[in-house]
């Protein structure tokens, strides 16, 4: 298996569904999607061509999920989708032929939101720390999880400590971010609606 595609997923049907139309025809036997489901009991998503797994309560953010599909990942690679965003049509073939021509231990692929594109051409800009904006080499992240104490900010700190090695980047526009989706955690703690634990 070259890549895993893990996707934490939560009463966000709505945008999943335009990400399934998109993301589920590029599947092929390299490739595995992963989705964690976080206590939403949406059944209809174990028809898809995935790895299901449904845990009985939300653990309240991100944190949790990806850390399990980090656990059931076959892929020598691992990327990550969020459950209201969206990718191009290519992005496996783009990113296996990455995966296939380069040696790298993550690579960072260039997005677009409504406020614009961001191409990555070296590093991203320093408030950019999502890790969907990355392809990691699986060896490179070991044992290394998510802080599941965190419910905003996780993405940084497992990136400070899983971003070594050898750098390539994506310049192509792979991956589109829905902005301020409504009641998301990002616009959740925008909006003081969640508290943000502190270092």
């Amino acid at each position: 298996m070259k890549l895993s595609i893990i996707t934490p997923y939560h009463d966000t049907l709505k945008y999943f569904k335009e990400l399934a139309k998109v993301l589920i025809p590029q599947l092929n036997n390299e490739v595995e999607w992963i989705i964690v489901d976080d206590g939403s009991n949406e059944v209809t998503l174990d028809i898809l061509n995935a790895k299901v797994i449904h845990l009985k309560e939300n653990s309240g953010n991100a944190s949790i999920p990806r850390n399990i599909g980090l656990d059931n990942a076959e892929g020598e690679y691992i990327a990550f989708i969020d459950s209201d965003d969206l990718v191009v049509p290519n992005y496996i073939d783009i990113i296996l032929n990455k995966i296939n021509t380069s040696d790298f231990d993550y690579c960072y692929i260039s997005w677009e939101s409504k406020y614009g594109k961001r191409i990555i051409e070296d590093e991203p800009e320093k408030w950019n720390t999502c890790v969907w904006n990355c392809i990691y080499k699986k060896d490179l992240i070991g044992n290394k999880r998510f802080n599941p104490e965190f419910n905003i900010g996780e993405d940084k700190r497992f990136n400070d400590i899983v971003r070594k090695g050898k750098k390539e980047n994506i310049k192509e526009i792979l991956y589109f971010y829905n902005a301020n989706r409504e009641n998301s955690l990002t616009s959740s703690y925008r909006d003081g609606k969640i508290a943000f634990k502190k270092e």
